[in-house]
């Protein structure tokens, strides 16, 4: 072999050593993008399983602190929209510091998240400014200065014709803008998921109020009240807190049915059913407990905060209007307070109250009475004050 024919062999030798580094090159890289897609791919199915659950706490969990490592995202946030008041209220997210709680879209239409819920579909913007342009518009940032670029992706959790809220990204760990080839796939997928356990969580608390509710005056029920003071008793005992009850019920129902008729006896309850809503805090519980009989759980209430709830209650009714079909119902109430004390069963507890609203009966109607402190404990309970923030 002549010395040019050996220099041809070796330049086409080097010429394939060239293109094998070159293709093990584009092997390894494909490679990569493979193993990233397989590893994007496994997040997306344990994320997809983590949240088939009927616990809301778990599902806006999940949303903000394993969602955005799939988009490597430095923040999150998950909004849930009320339809009825068109409004978003925060959820959950994993900003460093506070963020907007709640957004009144009738208010803040320009907002990324008003735009999402308008057009019902995914919004990436990858330069605030830029999209602004491009738009057409000016956008309200409400918290978009607490990002360190000017990207972010905004999703509309949807199931099938509602939109049950918004799951926000903002500041890719790298500094990169959002992508639409590399990050829109894997949110739509996961929003489907998210948004499918978000209306289930939904409709499972829906039946399970309802089963919890009295159809009547939408108060909780007599199970429901049961299982409540339960739960209070055992709290009150654990703790040593003062628990309060209040049973009282409509002077002369019977009468009222007669004479207006039993549609204007269920007027009656209805609108004393939100006289008593308006009037107790949101820890409280107040129940249908069958018939005209209505109960008040009263957590860390103690008898002078009982008697303020008492004399609240009786001033409103008798200062309420009640008029059924053009024609004036004249009602007031008896009330019966009971404060717990140890080792008394949630028999006796009852008793006490439903005891004390016989005696103030007896005693001409249009009042209270309180159930005397049991023998065998010693006066003064668990506590002397109710704590601030009732409506008095």
């Amino acid at each position: 072999m002549s010395p040019d024919d050996q220099e041809q062999r070796l330049h086409r030798l080097e010429e394939e050593n060239r293109e094998l580094r070159e293709n093990l090159a584009l092997l390894e890289e494909l490679r990569g993008r493979l193993g990233g897609v397989s590893e994007r791919l496994a997040m997306i199915n344990r994320i997809s399983q983590d949240v088939n659950t009927l616990d809301m706490d778990k599902i806006a969990e999940i949303a903000v602190r394993q969602i955005p490592d799939l988009l490597r995202a430095k923040y999150c946030s998950l909004f849930l929209y009320d339809y009825r008041n068109d409004e978003l209220t925060l959820r959950a997210h994993n900003h460093p510091e506070e963020i907007n709680q709640q957004i009144a879209l009738r208010t803040h239409k320009n907002t990324v998240m008003g735009l999402v819920l308008e057009r019902k579909r995914i919004v990436l913007v990858r330069d605030f400014e830029e999209f602004e342009r491009e738009n057409n518009l000016v956008l309200e940032r409400t918290f978009a200065d607490k990002y360190a670029t000017r990207t972010c992706i905004s999703v509309p959790l949807r199931s099938g014709n509602y939109v049950v809220g918004v799951l926000n990204f903002a500041d890719k760990t790298d500094g990169s803008s959002f992508d639409d080839v590399d990050d829109l796939p894997a949110v739509e997928q996961l929003a489907q998921v998210l948004a499918m356990a978000i209306r289930n969580c939904r409709l499972f608390r829906e039946v399970q109020n309802q089963a919890r509710t009295d159809g009547m005056t939408r108060l909780a029920n007599y199970r429901a009240f049961h299982e409540s003071l339960r739960a209070e008793i055992h709290r009150s005992v654990r703790y040593s807190r003062p628990l309060g009850l209040v049973m009282l019920d409509v002077d002369h129902f019977k009468e009222i049915n007669d004479r207006f008729g039993h549609q204007a006896g269920d007027y009656v309850l209805i609108e004393l059913a939100g006289i008593i809503r308006n009037t107790v805090r949101r820890e409280d519980l107040p129940a249908r407990y069958g018939g005209d009989e209505i109960t008040v759980i009263l957590p860390e209430t103690a008898p002078a905060g009982m008697l303020v709830v008492a004399h609240r209650l009786l001033a409103l009714v008798r200062s309420h209007r009640f008029v059924f079909e053009g024609r004036s119902v004249p009602v007031s109430l008896s009330m019966g307070l009971a404060n717990y004390h140890p080792r008394q069963s949630i028999t006796d507890f009852v008793a006490a109250a439903d005891e004390a609203l016989y005696r103030a009966k007896q005693a001409g109607r249009d009042r209270f009475e309180t159930a005397p402190v049991p023998e065998e404990v010693p006066p003064g309970g668990a506590g002397e004050t109710r704590p601030e923030g009732h409506s008095t």
